[in-house]
């Protein structure tokens, strides 16, 4: 896949979180209860990857495969947790503009963490002052959404 369609992707991708941030917001509000509508939330999104797999057949990893594992893998479905609940709470009281700009900020500050120390396997990219100019000017703006 040439980059610029992975930048599109990326960039149609995140133009979907403040879709979900508005809907998960409006679920959490139909049933009175952060957990149960994160539930809700995590069951439809399960039934659809169940029929992907379906569909798609991929070859499974083996048990010593998955054991095998660093242990770290297994915190992604945590951290959706805690975002999914967060969001629904967050979104209703903040607003969806100024709850997805503190997501992005919170996501900028933490990728250019572990890029800075190359945390976890992943590359090491030194914070410079342009990208450390670039984390300020996305604080700004959430400033500013806040403000105004």
């Amino acid at each position: 896949m040439a980059q610029w369609s992975l930048i599109l992707a990326a960039f149609a991708t995140g133009a979907l979180v403040p879709l979900q941030l508005v809907f998960n917001g409006q679920l959490g509000g139909v049933m009175r209860n952060a957990f149960t509508a994160s539930l809700i939330v995590f069951l439809i999104g399960a039934l659809v990857l169940a029929a992907m797999v379906l569909v798609t057949r991929p070859t499974l990893p083996s048990l010593a495969t998955l054991m095998a594992a660093p242990k770290t893998v297994w915190l992604g479905g945590l951290i959706a947790t805690a975002y999914i609940v967060a969001i629904v709470i967050i979104t209703p009281r903040l607003g969806v503009g100024l709850t997805t700009g503190l997501i992005l900020v919170g996501q900028l500050c933490m990728a250019l963490a572990l890029d800075h120390f190359g945390a976890f396997g992943n590359p090491q990219q030194t914070l410079g002052l342009g990208r450390a100019a670039g984390l300020s000017l996305m604080v700004a703006g959430v400033v500013l959404i806040k403000l105004f």
